[in-house]
C-alpha cells in the first residue's frame, strides 16, 4: 500500500500542476473570443454549419435537421441583434425575422411530411412558405419609408422600372408555363403562381432598398446580399421544379442557408442601428450601374419578342427597332441629365462663392467685420468661464503713408501681405478678420489666461516688424495691438471690442509698435462706457514719414541636385 501511495503522489502532483495551465488556456480563449466581434463569430459558425450540411448525406434526417437549425439560429440571432443594438425602429427587423421564422416552420412541417412518406401539394407547408413573404416585404417597406422620410421619387421610379422588367421575365419563363398546365386544379394553380408573384414583390421592395437614399453600412450590405441570395435561390428552385430536377439537400439548399446566415449577420452587426435612420435625399444622377440596369429593363420586352419562347420572324424586326428606339431615348435622357447636372454644379459653386463673399473680405480673404462680430458674440455666449475669450485689435502704424507714397495698388499689396502674416501666426481655432482699412481683428477662444493673448500679440508684432517687400521696395509698416479679455461683468460684444479698440489707441499713444492690455483703470475706460464701439468709429491719425530700407537680398544657397 505504501508503494502504491508513493507511486500515486507524482500523478496527483502532475494533475494539480496541469489545472492552472488548463485554466490559463480557458481564460486565454475567453479573452480572445471577447475581442472578436459577435458578427464575425456568428458568420464563422454559419460557414461551418453550411459546410456540415453540404457534407451530410443528401435527403437524410441529419441534413434536414441541420438545415432547419441554421434557419432557426438566424431568426434567434436577428431578434437578439434587434434587442442588443436597440435601433430607433425595431419593427422592420422583427417583421423580417417573423417572415424568416415562417420559412423555417414550413421547412419543419415539410420535413415531417417526408418522414411519414408523404409529399402533399398544396399543403399547409405552402401556406407557411408563402406567409413569410408579406412579413419580409412589409418590414422592408417600413425600412425604406423610414430611410426616405422626405420621399425619393427618382429612386422609387428606378425600382419600379427594374421590378417591371423582372416581372416580365418571371411571367414569360415561370408563370406562363404553369398557366399552360391544364392538369392543375384552381387551388394548385393559385399556389403555383403565388410563389413567383411573391418573388416579384420581394424583388420590388429589395430594389426600392437598393435604389433609394440611406446609410450604406455593413448591415446594409449583409441585408442586400441576403435578399439577393433568397431571390436567386427562389428563381433557381422554380426552374428546377418546372423541369423536375430539384433535389432536396443539394447545392441550391446551401444558397438558402447563405441567405439565412447573412440576414442574421445584418441584424447582429452594430451598424444596423442607423439603417432605419432618416437620410436626406441627394440629387442622384444616373450612374453607370443604374444606367445599365435601366437599359436592361427597357430591352426586356423587345428581346423576349425577338428570341423568347414566342419569337417569330415577323416580330424580330419590330423588336429590334423597338430596342434601338429605347436605347436612343435613354441616351437622349442621359444627355439632358448631364446638362442639368452641370447647371446644378455651376449654381452650387455660385452659391458657395456668394456665401463666401458675404462673410469674407474680398481683398485679403480674411473674415469680414460682420462675421467677426457674430463669431465674437457666439464665443462670449458659449465661453466656459470668464477670461477665456480675448479680442485683439491690430492697426498698421504707417499704412496711410504707404498709400500716399507708393499708391493704392501698393497699399492693397501690403494689406494682403499683412493678412498672410497674421494667418500664419494663429492657431486653427483662432479667427482673423479685416475690419476695414488697415484695421484687423483677432478672436482668441479657450484661453487658459491672459498670458496666452499676450503671447499671440508678441508673435504678431515680431512677424510684422519684418519689412514688407512692396513694389520692389522694403517697407517697415509696423503695427499697434490692443488686447481685451472678457470679464464676468462683460455682457455685449460692444464691450469686448470697444475695450480692445481703446487698448489699441493706448498702444499708439505709448509710441507705436507695441501692445497694450485694456485695464479698467485706463483713463478712457469710464468715458467709453457711455458710447458703443460702433458709435465711436475711427479716429484721425496724423501723417508719418514713410520708412524705407534697402530690400534684403537672400543669400545664395547650395541646392541638392538629383543624380
Amino acid at each position: 500500500m505504501g508503494r502504491l501511495s508513493r507511486g500515486c503522489e507524482p500523478v496527483q502532483h502532475g494533475l494539480l500542476r496541469s489545472i492552472p495551465s488548463a485554466l490559463d488556456a480557458v481564460n486565454t480563449t475567453r479573452s480572445f473570443l471577447s475581442q472578436v466581434p459577435l458578427t464575425v463569430l456568428y458568420i464563422a459558425a454559419g460557414v461551418l454549419l453550411i459546410g456540415l450540411h453540404a457534407s451530410l448525406e443528401l435527403g437524410s434526417q441529419a441534413q434536414a435537421l441541420t438545415y432547419d437549425f441554421v434557419g432557426g439560429l438566424a431568426v434567434a440571432v436577428a431578434l437578439f441583434g434587434a434587442w442588443r443594438n436597440r435601433p430607433e425602429r425595431r419593427w422592420p427587423w422583427i417583421l423580417i425575422a417573423v417572415g424568416q421564422a415562417s420559412f423555417v416552420a414550413g421547412d419543419l412541417l415539410w420535413m415531417y411530411f417526408e418522414a411519414i412518406g408523404e409529399e402533399p401539394f398544396p399543403s399547409f407547408a405552402d401556406a407557411l412558405y408563402l406567409g413569410g413573404y408579406p412579413f419580409i416585404a412589409l418590414g422592408l417597406f417600413l425600412m425604406i419609408r423610414r430611410r426616405v422620410g422626405g420621399g425619393d421619387r427618382g429612386g422609387l421610379l428606378d425600382a419600379a422600372i427594374l421590378t417591371t422588367g423582372a416581372a416580365v421575365l418571371s411571367w414569360t419563363f415561370l408563370m406562363r408555363p404553369v398557366v399552360a398546365d391544364t392538369e392543375l386544379d384552381l387551388l394548385s394553380l393559385s399556389i403555383s403562381l403565388a410563389y413567383p408573384i411573391a418573388d416579384v414583390i420581394l424583388i420590388g421592395v429589395a430594389m426600392g432598398l437598393l435604389t433609394t437614399a440611406g446609410a450604406r453600412t455593413a448591415s446594409f450590405a449583409f441585408l442586400a446580399a441576403s435578399l439577393g441570395s433568397l431571390v436567386v435561390a427562389d428563381m433557381i428552385y422554380a426552374f428546377q421544379s418546372l423541369e423536375g430536377t430539384y433535389v432536396s439537400g443539394a447545392t441550391l439548399d446551401n444558397l438558402y442557408l447563405v441567405a439565412y446566415v447573412l440576414f442574421g449577420a445584418s441584424a447582429l452587426h452594430p451598424s444596423m442601428r442607423v439603417l432605419t435612420d432618416p437620410h436626406p435625399v441627394p440629387v442622384t444622377w444616373l450612374g453607370p450601374i443604374r444606367l445599365l440596369g435601366l437599359a436592361a429593363a427597357m430591352l426586356t420586352g423587345p428581346l423576349l419578342l425577338a428570341v423568347g419562347p414566342d419569337a417569330s420572324d415577323g416580330l424580330a424586326v419590330i423588336a429590334a427597332g423597338t430596342a434601338l428606339l429605347s436605347l436612343l431615348v435613354l441616351a437622349r435622357l442621359v444627355g439632358l441629365v448631364g446638362l442639368l447636372a452641370r447647371d446644378v454644379a455651376q449654381r452650387r459653386a455660385l452659391e458657395a462663392q456668394l456665401s463666401f463673399q458675404a462673410f469674407h473680405d474680398p481683398l485679403t480673404g480674411l473674415t469680414n467685420r460682420r462675421r467677426f462680430m457674430e463669431a465674437t458674440a457666439l464665443a462670449l455666449a458659449e465661453r466656459s468661464r470668464p477670461g477665456s475669450v480675448a479680442a485683439l485689435f491690430l492697426d498698421l502704424d504707417d499704412f496711410k503713408t504707404i498709400n500716399d507714397t507708393l499708391g493704392h495698388g501698393a497699399g492693397d499689396e501690403a494689406l494682403v501681405a499683412v493678412a498672410d502674416r497674421v494667418r500664419s501666426a494663429l492657431r486653427g481655432s483662432d479667427l482673423a478678420a479685416r475690419l476695414g482699412g488697415d484695421e484687423f481683428g483677432i478672436l482668441l477662444r479657450d484661453l487658459p489666461d491672459e498670458s496666452r493673448a499676450i503671447e499671440v500679440a508678441e508673435r504678431l508684432l515680431a512677424t510684422l516688424n519684418e519689412p514688407l517687400l512692396i513694389a520692389d521696395v522694403a517697407v517697415d509698416a509696423g503695427a499697434s495691438i490692443g488686447i481685451a479679455v472678457d470679464s464676468p461683468s462683460m455682457g455685449t460684444v460692444d464691450d469686448l471690442l470697444g475695450d480692445a479698440d481703446i487698448a489699441m489707441y493706448r498702444a499708439k499713444a505709448q509710441g507705436k509698435g507695441c501692445y497694450h492690455v485694456f485695464r479698467e483703470t485706463d483713463p478712457e475706460a469710464r468715458a467709453s462706457r457711455d458710447q458703443t464701439w460702433v458709435e465711436r468709429g475711427p479716429t484721425v491719425r496724423r501723417r508719418e514719414p514713410l520708412r524705407v530700407t534697402e530690400p534684403r537680398r537672400p543669400e545664395p544657397r547650395l541646392e541638392p541636385t538629383a543624380g
